[in-house]
């Protein structure tokens, strides 16, 4: 292929004494390739979001700010990212995701022998579409991820911590986690740590360049043994978002997941992202309520038993589905609900038709309902709470992750409640 050759971007420190080798080589011919040098990550990431093709990025290894997200960034084209070892700084380049990692010392040869294997050849006319090289991630055996979400002020925390307890009861599910994935994060004060480190902010930055072992991540993590969960507790502070990498992140929810039998997380039901608001900030701002809703196998998404309670469900279950969560993975929760089973199918039958229910089919599940119970005196002794809370929410959990199929068929149970609400609602109303 006479008309190819590679295009190489590379990064390196002022006195790195590869840097100048690859121009070399480049420029006398003794590697067909065309060397694009950078003046730093800035500079990198716009020359790869500029829509050229590259066939590797050469990246000094040396370099302060180097880790997980900007490797990630680099290689987001599907060229090869390149790492050259700094002697000086141990991290293992391969876990952090480099794709190939050189000495100091290569030569053409070596390089050359490398670019052979994987990366590919640009034509001088490139007609290539950057999305044909773009790799899916694997999904990794793990445990069940349950996010909780809601709109302010519905007990989204309260449930949370109620799951929690639930899922951790007899330890059927194994190891359980409680993570605090909210902006402004409450965990901590609703289980009296009286410290707030280490938490999210040290989970991320610890999966920046590496990954920790499940011994290590469950050191970051506070054991509430009246509950038999662990705590991962948030942010310090809500403006501390600008600390989570976003790759970072979802290294670290992955691995969360991976340790643990259950993840239950307690997120906020903000996702915008820079598709919907043109926003890179905005996207980067909700990234730890985004990683926690697309990686979950079940949304619980909170409502109160209320008119405001009600539309605010609706629109937090809109939001779920405009992310791209899918109708299987939501089950509606009303919180605080009464007890009368006439006022609880109107609350169902509203549900349904703000929905969208048609005829006898919607695909979201029927809702939970959590009656009205004091938490309160459990609270302040991180003591197990009510009964009347987890007992409901583990015999969902049960049914759940023992059996997904039972409750991803959902039309099933709608049809059955609705053969019952219908007459009950009409009642209601007259």
């Amino acid at each position: 292929m006479s008309d190819a050759r590679y295009v190489l971007a590379g990064m390196a420190r002022p006195r790195a004494t590869w840097f100048p080798d690859v121009s070399r080589w480049s420029n006398a011919g003794a590697i067909p390739a065309e060397f694009v040098k950078c003046v730093g990550p800035e500079d990198l990431l716009a020359r790869i979001r500029s829509g050229r093709s590259f066939s590797a990025v050469l990246i000094d290894g040396g370099l302060p700010g180097i880790d997980r997200d900007l490797l990630s960034q680099a290689g987001s084209t599907g060229a090869l990212v390149i790492v050259v070892r700094d002697p000086r700084i141990t991290v293992d380049w391969e876990q952090a995701g480099a794709d190939a990692v050189l000495e100091p010392t290569f030569g053409p040869s070596k390089l050359l022998d490398l670019l052979a294997g994987t990366a590919r050849l640009i034509p001088r006319t490139n007609t290539e579409d950057p999305s044909l090289y773009t790799e899916s991630g694997d999904s990794p055996i793990r445990g069940h991820v349950i996010t909780i979400v809601g709109g302010g002020g519905v007990g989204t925390s309260t449930i949370a911590m109620a799951v929690a307890q639930a899922a951790g009861a007899d330890g059927y599910y194994g190891n359980v986690v409680l993570a605090d994935f909210c902006l402004r994060a409450e965990l901590a004060m609703l289980h009296d740590t009286q410290v707030v480190t280490p938490g999210v902010q040290e989970l991320v930055d610890a999966h920046r360049t590496s990954t920790l072992d499940a011994e290590q991540l469950r050191q970051l993590c506070f054991a509430i043994n009246g509950r038999n969960y662990d705590l991962l507790l948030g942010l310090r502070r809500r403006r501390f978002w600008t600390a989570i990498r976003p790759t970072a992140a979802a290294t670290a929810f992955k691995n969360l997941a991976a340790c643990y039998g259950v993840v239950v997380v307690d997120a906020d039901a903000e996702f915008d992202g820079e598709s919907e608001t043109g926003s890179m900030d905005m996207e980067e701002r909700n990234v730890l309520a985004r990683t926690a809703a697309q990686g979950a196998d079940t949304v619980l998404a909170v409502g109160h038993a209320s008119l405001k309670g009600l539309h605010t469900l609706t629109r937090v279950i809109g939001d779920l589905r405009d992310f791209g969560v899918n109708d299987t993975a939501i089950q509606p929760i009303i919180n605080q609900a009464p007890s009368s089973p006439k006022a609880r199918a109107a609350y169902a039958a509203a549900l349904y038709e703000l929905l969208g229910g048609s005829g006898t089919q919607t695909a979201t599940a029927p809702p939970l309902f959590l009656p009205f119970a004091q938490v309160d005196e459990a609270v302040r002794a991180v003591a197990p709470l009510p009964s009347a809370l987890s007992d409901p929410l583990q015999a969902f959990l049960n049914a759940r992750i023992n059996s997904p199929l039972a409750l991803k068929a959902s039309r099933t149970p709608w049809q059955r409640m609705r053969t019952g609400f219908l007459k009950t609602s009409q009642e209601v109303a007259s």
